[in-house]
């Protein structure tokens, strides 16, 4: 939690659901660095605090393993994720789905872009839930692609892969939800 800069009542939740999952034998056999990051992520979820899997994933394995190779925090994620699914089927825990908007202004701030960016994005993002042409896609993805929309109707010159690596998601997925919002949203905007 220090790591990742989370509120204390997030660190109490992964402690209630890590406790929960000790109660029930769910540990047993598992790594405890795994169940108690897929604890920490599984509060996330349940609260609505905007973290990636993979960023958890990866500060467990550098907490825990100084190497922090690369093979290490690929098995990590696998097995953070592992753990968080059997979290959520046994311990029934819920599960909300991210709201895009909630990773506006991470994006913007590490773009380093105008407030104004982060207004349009909001309303592109809004706009496009309520005509559900997002629904089932990655929220990052999405709020990616809204701030990447926001420079363009604003002329601000940042290239998708500059909002991509701002955003921890690939020039690919950027482009394609660009064009989706743009198509589907009818934007007067360039391809």
């Amino acid at each position: 939690c220090e790591k990742l800069v989370l509120p204390s009542y997030v660190r109490d939740e992964a402690i209630r659901i890590y406790r929960e999952a000790l109660r029930k034998g769910l540990v047993r056999g598992r790594s405890i660095v795994s169940m108690v990051a897929a604890s920490l992520y599984a509060a996330c979820r349940k609260l609505g605090v905007p973290v990636r899997l993979k960023k958890v994933a990866e500060i467990s394995v550098m907490a825990y393993d100084e190497r922090g190779e690369t093979k290490a925090l690929e098995n990590a994620k696998k097995e953070v994720s592992r753990c968080y699914r059997l979290l959520l089927k046994e311990l029934r825990l819920p599960v909300k789905l991210a709201d895009p908007s909630i990773y506006v202004r991470g994006i913007v701030e590490r773009a380093e872009l105008p407030s104004e960016a982060e207004e349009i994005a909001r309303d592109v993002i809004r706009r496009a839930k309520e005509t559900r042409i997002i629904a089932g896609k990655d929220p990052l993805g999405v709020a990616a692609a809204a701030v990447y929309v926001a420079c363009v109707m604003l002329d601000i010159h940042k290239t998708q892969k500059e909002i991509a690596r701002a955003a921890g998601v690939t020039e690919v997925t950027i482009r394609n939800r660009y064009k989706e919002l743009r198509e589907r949203l009818k934007l007067e905007i360039p391809e």
